[in-house]
């Protein structure tokens, strides 16, 4: 995949605060790139930087192979939505989308064209004579998304873009994301902390921590083969078990020895943590090979899934396990109830920090 855009070895700092270190990466032509990270991250300063409202204190920005390092914000082919969508109250749907595209001198039947055609995309020509006002949080979203779009960047930045709206909108609106994005062919490069978020709509992910990336890949990728415990815990919901590798697999006090995906690349005698996914996690009221009793010592009823937080003998941490409706225990088990649990070795992995 031929680079659109390159971040090269860009550092940022704030006083002491050094907000970005030293970050390199790559976005590809029609690529839509997540980053992604907890609140002080670096994420935002780096979207930033690549906008050109901050200039980083060392490193290159390149877009289309060529330098932009320099380049003023209203000069470079790139557009920023943001979260607040700062459409204009007094303008109409099609008068904001236009806005930007008048400022560019495009008149008459040129403008008219465009305009009409990316409204179409984002499925608003009905509403194009209401004013902000007039339109739901969703609507608005695909306003300020279609004033970014008319412009054709060759480079689409988004800043939480669905943060304002409500859950299921929220969803439905990652779906209408990624299907515009792929329709329009524009590199769309997100900011969000909400992992789901990136996980739905991202071809490839950089998960940042403390101003550089943790780690950088396909979503599959970084949920199923973490490489540290900070992006398994950070990337869905992860257990925990505390142990050390001994000469057949790696044990856990008070519990056993167990297998692991990776379990060759912890040497001998060393500590580390046996990460699995709750949804790895086979659980039955009868016992079955290698399972181990536990008591339901709490439940939370999701709809198409029970979770369930599980006991395990004298383990200080509780295992949280997540059972579909679909599995017959989901209907009678309870707080207190006896249970077997269970995972294949494949299905886990040693993460050592």
């Amino acid at each position: 995949m031929k680079a659109l855009l390159e971040v090269v070895g860009v550092s940022k700092s704030f006083g002491p605060v050094a907000a970005v270190d030293n970050l390199s990466l790559e976005v590809g032509g029609n690529e839509f790139f997540a980053l992604l990270g907890p609140s002080g991250c670096g994420k935002t300063t780096l979207l930033r930087m690549i906008a050109g409202f901050e200039q980083p204190d060392q490193g290159r920005i390149l877009l289309d192979g060529v330098d932009i390092t320099g380049v003023k914000a209203n000069k470079r082919p790139i557009n920023l939505m943001f979260q607040s969508y700062a459409l204009f109250p007094h303008m109409s749907v099609a008068g904001n989308v236009a806005y930007g595209l008048e400022m560019e001198g495009v008149r008459g039947a040129e403008l008219t064209r465009r305009v009409d055609a990316v409204l179409e995309l984002v499925q608003l020509s009905q509403l194009a004579k209401r004013k902000p006002a007039q339109l739901s949080g969703g609507q608005k979203q695909r306003v300020a998304l279609a004033r970014a779009l008319v412009k054709r960047p060759k480079l689409l930045l988004l800043d939480e873009p669905l943060g304002a709206l409500d859950k299921k909108l929220r969803e439905q609106m990652q779906i209408e994301l990624k299907r515009l994005q792929q329709e329009t062919g524009i590199t769309f490069l997100v900011v969000t902390h909400d992992q789901e978020e990136a996980l739905t709509m991202a071809d490839r992910i950089a998960l940042l921590r403390q101003g550089r990336i943790a780690q950088l890949g396909e979503p599959r990728a970084l949920y199923e083969r973490p490489g540290s415990r900070f992006v398994a815990d950070f990337i869905g919901q992860m257990n925990f078990l505390e142990g050390a590798r001994v000469g057949d697999g790696f044990e856990v006090p008070g519990l056993g020895v167990f297998g692991a995906a990776n379990l060759d690349d912890l040497p001998l005698g060393a500590m580390g943590s046996l990460a699995l996914r709750p949804e790895r996690i086979t659980v039955q009221e009868s016992r079955f090979e290698g399972a181990l009793a536990a008591e339901v010592e709490g439940m939370a009823y999701l709809g198409q899934d029970l979770i369930l937080h599980l006991r395990l003998g004298a383990q200080p941490k509780i295992l949280v396990a997540r059972v579909h409706a679909a599995n017959p225990i989901t209907t009678h088990v309870a707080r207190g109830s006896r249970v077997w649990c269970g995972w294949p070795a494949a299905h886990s992995l040693i993460l050592s920090e």
